[in-house]
């Protein structure tokens, strides 16, 4: 048998040492879990969107494919983002629709973040609720209003707050000095701060650019550039 060199004596052991390691750097790692996306708080998106599907995307009551089905959301249909996490192999996120119910999951693979109607995708919690309590407005001045079923349209004071994303709360004055604050999401009109003691039922329309809203009586009127800024 050849005598070996010992320059390559020294190869062989190179190769030896060097080669499993650099396999194993290349080589995935067994079972590893990708990172579920944030939810809001923590930097997310604050709104999904469902991507284009043929027949639609199931919301199930647990993040499981054997769990009951509760509705299907067809493409498109924007919902709340209220965290993910790893089950099963894939990433679910808990959803809903729009300030309301049902409340599922969906598995992720077919969200998209959402692209609000002032073309922002808004991320972190909706501050502006909290901002319109405090009398820390983005902006003030004045909207079409009517308190009373036979009123004519008159004028009642409002300051907005935004969170972007076309989330706001528009605070507008009585002329009684109470106030009324009107709730929007995704730039969508979805409730008011009624009470058993200040009740009224909420309704909304819309025509063009115009947000007509109904609490019991009162009647507002509100235009895209209040909720969404200019």
């Amino acid at each position: 048998m050849k005598n070996w060199m010992p320059f390559q004596i020294v190869a062989f052991f190179l190769i030896f040492l060097v080669t499993p390691m650099s396999q194993a750097l290349a080589a995935p790692v067994v079972g590893a879990e990708k990172a579920p996306a944030a939810s809001p708080e923590d930097g997310g998106p604050r709104y999904w969107q469902v991507v284009e599907l043929s027949g639609g995307l199931n919301l199930r009551e647990q993040p499981t494919s054997r769990a009951l089905v509760l509705t299907r959301f067809t493409s498109g249909r924007v919902l709340d983002n209220l965290g993910c996490l790893w089950a099963e192999g894939r990433i679910w996120c808990n959803v809903q629709e729009l300030g309301g119910v049902p409340r599922g999951y969906v598995a992720a693979d077919y969200l998209k973040p959402a692209v609000a109607p002032d073309g922002t995708v808004a991320t972190g919690a909706d501050t502006s609720a909290a901002r319109a309590g405090q009398g820390r407005f983005d902006a003030t001045g004045m909207l079409s209003c009517a308190l009373l079923p036979s009123q004519p349209i008159g004028h009642c004071g409002f300051g907005v707050a935004r969170s972007g994303g076309g989330d706001t709360t528009v605070l507008l004055k009585k002329p009684d000095s109470r106030t009324r604050a009107i709730f929007f999401r995704f730039g969508n009109p979805v409730g008011a701060d009624t009470s058993k003691a200040d009740p009224g039922q909420f309704s909304a329309t819309r025509q063009g650019a115009m947000n007509f809203i109904r609490v019991g009586n009162e009647r507002y009127e509100i235009p895209d550039a209040v909720v969404l800024g200019d």
